[in-house]
């Protein structure tokens, strides 16, 4: 898996090209799971990494008009809209929207079921922490109650340095389908408050 990005941690940016590369060649020697541990709304999360396309530092969004809080807006990577979801909101956390130069947009690439299209969704989250591989005794099976995240988000659990926390299922947190559904359902309320 080939990418370019910037993780920042305890405000120190880390540029990962050729150094995240090796560092994917150790965990991929160990066994287990690969994951990304980030932050949002202060409650640490963690992505699996091969869920993971790219992650890009902050970068101004640009809003679109009558869309759910859930979606924060547009960016341009290299040339393609990408819609970015705000990790937050979607995930049912109190969310001001207020990120910073420590925060970070994680792109994720899905594939359209119908028309086998990919397509790629940013997610921002407010900080990443680190990349860390779990071990298979780590990990847990989703919990059918008791988290404060939906369980359709979550795929399942790892313990992390005593700390247990939440694996999101990114096909399900950033699925298309459902991000097209949210637009079009806050369009249509906004229109229909409009009109009357």
């Amino acid at each position: 898996m080939s990418m370019n990005c910037c993780l920042k941690a305890n405000g120190t940016a880390l540029y990962m090209n050729r150094r995240w590369s090796r560092h994917m060649d150790e965990l991929h020697k160990q066994s287990g799971r690969e994951l990304l541990l980030v932050d949002v709304n202060q409650v640490v999360v963690a992505i699996p990494i091969d869920s993971v396309k790219e992650v890009i530092e902050y970068t101004r969004i640009t809003q679109v008009p009558m869309c759910n809080k859930e979606i924060s807006g547009v960016i341009n990577v290299r040339g393609s809209v990408v819609p970015v979801i705000d990790a937050a909101s979607r995930l049912g956390f109190p969310s001001d929207n207020r990120y910073d130069k420590y925060s970070c947009i994680i792109l994720y690439e899905s594939q359209q079921t119908k028309t086998k299209e990919h397509i790629t969704i940013g997610l921002v989250v407010t900080r990443v922490r680190s990349i860390k591989a779990a071990d298979e005794d780590a990990l847990y099976d989703k919990p059918s109650f008791g988290t404060h995240i939906s369980t359709e988000f979550i795929e399942g659990l790892v313990k992390v340095a005593g700390d247990t926390m939440p694996i999101l299922d990114m096909s399900q947190l950033l699925d298309p389908q459902q991000i097209n559904r949210l637009m079009l359902n806050s369009q249509n309320t906004l229109l229909a408050q409009w009109e009357s």
